[in-house]
């Protein structure tokens, strides 16, 4: 992208750490988010609307609950970039009724789409891949005594595609319980670490693509979530 850049302060979780971002000029014109979350319970949606508010300021950033979404309403809209956020529940708390304008969205849509943590699983369902827990610890039910990530990780990168102009290993936020346990046909890993196999992926034919981790919590210390969302928008 070109244009000229100004600085602007950003907060950011987990640390609220000072930051500056450039902002910068680009096509980005409506970008429409989607909350993934029960009854607006999570912190995801609000979180990325932040970012993204400071990165692309004066771009209208429109949020909707996911039972809400359909592909008439975003042909209506005609976004330039849709985001996916995470989910705040288990899978198997939504219903299928509820998921099914999403699900043709992320089968349809053209324009460039995140999906973000349960965003990215999201994706992987849409597609018939399995999405469960990374691994149960002890007994329970939902994500009681099931492992979760949570914090500053490394994944290795493909360096394309989300992670141009990033080194081949990045470090990125994390917190979740599921993982998607195959890759979906038709797409292509573009990271991966230990502890996740698909830390993301892109479809090999549409600018539709998935992260495991959360790329909105940067700070000054770990800022390549920055470049990645600002690759995505430069799409």
């Amino acid at each position: 992208m070109s244009g000229r850049s100004l600085p602007l302060p950003v907060l950011t979780r987990p640390s609220d750490a000072l930051i500056l971002i450039p902002v910068q000029s680009s096509s980005t014109s409506l970008i429409y988010l989607v909350d993934n979350t029960l009854d607006g319970q999570g912190a995801s949606p609000r979180e990325l609307r932040a970012v993204l508010g400071r990165m692309r300021e004066g771009v209208e950033i429109l949020t909707e609950p996911y039972h809400s979404v359909s592909l008439k309403r975003v042909k209506a809209l005609n976004p330039s970039h849709i985001i996916l956020s995470g989910q705040s529940h288990p899978w198997d708390r939504y219903s299928a009724e509820s998921l099914a304008g999403v699900f043709e969205v992320i089968k349809k849509a053209p324009q460039p789409m995140l999906g973000v943590c349960g965003g990215h699983q999201q994706i992987a369902l849409v597609f018939g891949a399995p999405v469960d827990l990374m691994e149960r610890l002890e007994p329970g039910e939902g994500y009681k005594g099931a492992r979760r990530e949570r914090g500053y990780f490394p994944v290795e990168t493909s360096g394309t595609g989300l992670f141009k102009d990033l080194s081949g290993q990045i470090t990125v936020w994390h917190s979740h319980f599921d993982e998607v346990k195959e890759l979906p046909k038709g797409f292509r890993r573009t990271a991966w670490n230990e502890s996740s196999a698909i830390q993301a992926m892109e479809h090999a034919t549409r600018p539709l693509f998935g992260v495991q981790f959360h790329p909105e919590l940067f700070d000054e210390d770990h800022p390549d979530g920055r470049r990645v969302l600002e690759n995505f928008l430069a799409m």
